[in-house]
């Protein structure tokens, strides 16, 4: 079986995912399309190294320095489910199309892109809009607690003029502070600004491209959200 699981960023879709893995023996898909980066970790959110075992596929696959999109994920994720006849598959992350190109009939020249062509059960993780902006906000704090600033640097120091690192959230705020143009603080503002933006811009498209299940997270007792969504799959699968 197929699992999705996705919906807009901080929204705790990482959690479930690891959840749902083991509670199915699972692999992990990753549908982040900036997770799938080596070099971009603090500020695309990225499990910790040592959290991505055998298990984990397309996290870390290629530098920011080649070329990866929508049709090479597909082709990507398609070998992963064919290799993997077997097993149970769990596709986490909030990159729409990715999941679309690697699920359905996309072939990137026609219309007919509605057509899925896996047994796959789509769960969504939302939360009410205030909620999320501090989900947000709070994220991002704790990446500068564990380094962004040091990591955006240091990349800006090797590839500076990159077109991934300057088109990514959570990196691409820092090159007018590495020019002196604007401070640390209005760095920290504008991506949690920017982050607001992309969650509206990923609901807006999984509602219009998607049948998804949408479940309201329970951030005081994540259990309670884990156990719905578990009781939902038992009963459609």
């Amino acid at each position: 079986m197929i699992i999705v699981i996705t919906g807009p960023t901080a929204t705790g879709k990482t959690l479930l995912s690891e959840t749902i893995a083991k509670k199915y023996d699972a692999i992990i898909i990753n549908a982040d399309s900036r997770q799938i980066y080596k070099e971009l970790n603090i500020g695309t959110a990225k499990p910790k190294k040592e959290e991505l075992d055998d298990n984990h596929y397309l996290f870390d696959k290629i530098s920011i320095t080649k070329e990866y999109n929508a049709f090479n994920y597909q082709k990507d994720v398609r070998k992963i489910i064919k290799d993997n006849p077997n097993k149970n598959i769990v596709i986490v992350g909030g990159t729409g199309l990715y999941i679309k190109a690697a699920l359905y009939d996309y072939d990137f020249s026609s219309n007919n892109k509605d057509k899925l062509l896996y047994d796959a059960l789509f769960i969504g993780l939302t939360t009410q809009r205030d909620n999320l902006y501090k989900r947000i906000d709070d994220r991002v704090d704790v990446m500068f607690k564990e380094g962004l600033l040091e990591e955006a640097k240091n990349l800006f120091t090797e590839y500076s003029d990159n077109k991934i690192l300057n088109n990514t959230i959570g990196y691409q705020e820092f090159k007018d502070y590495f020019k002196n143009k604007i401070t640390l603080d209005e760095v920290k503002e504008k991506i949690k600004l920017n982050s607001r933006h992309y969650a509206k811009r990923q609901y807006t498209w999984f509602n219009n491209q998607m049948n998804i299940n949408w479940f309201d997270v329970n951030y005081n007792d994540f259990n309670k959200t884990i156990d719905e969504v578990l009781l939902y799959i038992k009963n459609n699968f």
